[in-house]
C-alpha cells in the first residue's frame, strides 16, 4: 500500500512538472548549400538543439528541414511551420538558418563544421507573433572539424538559445 501512494505521489509530481513545461517547434532553413539535398550537418544541428531542450524538459517538436534556394522566397513555408506550432498549441517556434560555405569543402554532403558559415536564429513567441529572442554563431576554431564539433558547436547554440529565452521572461 505504500509503495502505491508513493508511485501516486511521485506521478503527481511529474504530471505537475509537465504541466509547466514550455514547448517549441523547431524549423531549420538550409541557406547556399545544396539546393536538392538536406546535407547531415543540417540534421545533426536539428537533432542536437531538440535534444538539448528535450534534456531541459521544454516539449519539443520539429517541422522537415527547409532548403532555401538562392533568390526563393519561403515565408509560406515558414509560415505553415508557425500555424502547426500554434495549432499544436506550443509556446515558440524556434528558426534555425543554418548558413554553408562550400567553396573549400571536399566533401559537402558530411557533416563537418568546417561547411557552417554561420548559424543565425530567432525565437518567435506564438502568442504575440513577435521576436522574442535571435542571435549569431559562428563556428570558429574552438571545436573539430567533424561530427563531434558539430554536435559541441550545437549543443553550446541550444544553451544560448534557452538562455535567452529565459532571459526575456520565457522561463518554464
Amino acid at each position: 500500500m505504500k509503495f502505491i501512494k508513493k508511485s501516486m505521489f511521485l506521478m503527481l509530481i511529474l504530471i505537475g512538472s509537465m504541466a509547466s513545461a514550455k514547448s517549441f517547434s523547431l524549423q531549420v532553413v538550409q541557406k547556399y548549400g545544396s539546393e536538392t539535398v538536406v546535407y547531415e550537418a543540417s540534421y545533426v544541428i536539428e537533432q542536437t538543439i531538440m535534444d538539448y531542450f528535450y534534456e531541459n524538459l521544454y516539449i519539443v517538436s520539429n517541422s522537415p528541414v527547409i532548403i532555401q534556394k538562392k533568390g526563393q522566397d519561403i515565408s509560406g513555408e515558414l509560415q505553415k511551420a508557425f500555424d502547426a506550432a500554434q495549432e499544436g498549441y506550443l509556446d515558440y517556434v524556434i528558426q534555425a538558418d543554418v548558413y554553408y560555405n562550400l567553396s573549400d569543402s571536399n566533401n559537402p554532403e558530411e557533416a563537418l563544421l568546417n561547411n557552417i558559415d554561420k548559424i543565425e536564429w530567432k525565437v518567435f513567441s506564438i502568442d504575440s507573433k513577435h521576436v522574442l529572442a535571435s542571435g549569431k554563431a559562428v563556428p570558429g576554431k574552438k571545436y573539430r572539424n567533424d561530427e563531434d564539433g558539430l554536435y559541441y558547436f550545437s549543443n553550446e547554440l541550444a544553451e544560448h538559445i534557452k538562455e535567452q529565452i529565459e532571459c526575456k521572461g520565457g522561463k518554464k
